[in-house]
């Protein structure tokens, strides 16, 4: 029996989902992609079809999982890079000593957030990524461990992607509205001109020159970022520069919470951060949670597709919730780095189930930027060892 991950999936579905309400369709259909094996999902809204299934795809063997007998689950919630997180842990807590084992779990969650939080968040005006930001160009600057790992892992994704998942995007993503900007465009007078949007892009595509280094003799055991040394004028201003790590930051604190469960030895449960990247691990009445991929285009976020979790992470990206229209257009605050605008390629969302939570991340975003064609090609040639689904209008 796989239990239908309810809380989860409203959760999880408010930032991202992929699923229609019929009500709010109008008509439309929507095609569906993925490599999943068929039989391995189910398509619950009639207004979805299956577009085609992407060869490639090797399944892995799922681990059984011990007796959960007289297992309850406690829940915890937190906040870290400006967003919830829930985590739901599931033991036997009659057990002698679990009772202080899930405090102190609990309290090592909090912990990691909290140091990943001040590495990586650009609210935070010392984080390590604000440290970045606010270098001039060419400037050399130290940085946490945590915030060298990630990097190291957007450079990889970078690479991997042909530059689709960027996150040097950052005046872009502000520019029109999004990322911490005042208010979003109200009209098409307030969006940004032409000229502007190729600067910000030009910068950004610099990303693959950031240098990170290891510190030698005195400085062995520090880590440091060296920022390129491009630099753009706009409105009589020079700008170096600036990235936003909170996609791929969430992910990577979901892979850091996963190794956690892994360290108390807690094997049923789930942590969902930001409704956007989650860990599943198991259910307790017969392994799998049976979760539901919520509609970009449904009010109610209905589910368009189930598939059932067990020991995975997953990420989702899409186009539905950080939002705006303007003379019929959707823009949204995820930036095709070949326009620098918001996307407009005809994927909705987009997740990615398996292998590390942090790639996850970065690849939902990137596979929204390819378009249809290019998606399929590169689910099917990259990523062999993870699960992929996408919506089209």
């Amino acid at each position: 029996m796989a239990m239908k991950l309810f809380k989860i999936f409203s959760v999880f579905s408010a930032a991202c989902g992929v699923a229609l309400f019929c009500a709010g369709c109008n008509g439309k259909t929507f095609s569906i992609y993925t490599n999943m094996p068929e039989g391995s999902f189910e398509i619950s809204d009639k207004n979805y079809t299956l577009g085609g299934i992407i060869p490639g795809y090797v399944p892995t063997e799922k681990e059984v999982l011990p007796s959960a007998e007289n297992f309850t689950s406690k829940r915890r919630m937190y906040y870290s890079m400006t967003s919830n997180a829930e985590l739901v842990v599931s033991a036997d807590f009659t057990a002698e000593g679990a009772e202080d084992k899930y405090s102190e779990f609990v309290s090592a969650v909090g912990a990691e957030l909290s140091a990943i939080d001040k590495a990586l968040s650009v609210t935070v005006v010392n984080s390590d990524v604000s440290k970045f930001n606010n270098a001039a160009a060419g400037e050399t600057v130290e940085i946490s461990h945590t915030a060298y790992k990630v990097l190291n892992l957007a450079k990889s994704v970078y690479d991997l992607t042909s530059g689709y998942y960027n996150p040097a995007l950052y005046y872009n993503v502000f520019a029109y509205g999004f990322g911490g900007a005042y208010d979003y465009p109200k009209d098409e007078s307030e969006l940004p001109d032409e000229e502007t949007v190729v600067q910000y892009k030009e910068l950004a595509r610099h990303f693959g020159e950031v240098l990170l280094s290891c510190g030698e003799g005195e400085n062995e055991g520090k880590y440091f970022v060296t920022k390129p040394e491009f630099s753009i004028e706009v409105g009589g201003e020079n700008l170096a520069m600036k990235v936003d790590l909170g996609g791929i930051g969430k992910g990577y604190a979901v892979d850091c919470v996963d190794k956690l469960f892994e360290e108390y030895g807690y094997e049923y449960g789930y942590f969902n951060f930001g409704s956007s990247s989650m860990l599943v691990k198991g259910y307790t009445d017969g392994g799998s949670y049976n979760v539901g991929f919520a509609g970009p285009r449904s009010p109610m976020r209905e589910p368009y597709l189930y598939t059932k979790i067990q020991g995975e992470k997953l990420s989702t990206s899409g186009d539905n919730e950080q939002v705006y229209s303007i003379g019929g257009k959707r823009y949204c605050h995820i930036i095709d780095p070949t326009t620098g605008k918001p996307v407009q390629t005809g994927i909705m969302s987009v997740t990615v189930i398996g292998g590390s939570a942090a790639e996850d991340d970065a690849l939902t975003t990137a596979i929204m930027a390819m378009g249809k064609e290019r998606a399929v090609q590169f689910i099917e040639e990259k990523l062999a060892d993870r699960k992929v689904a996408f919506c089209c209008e």
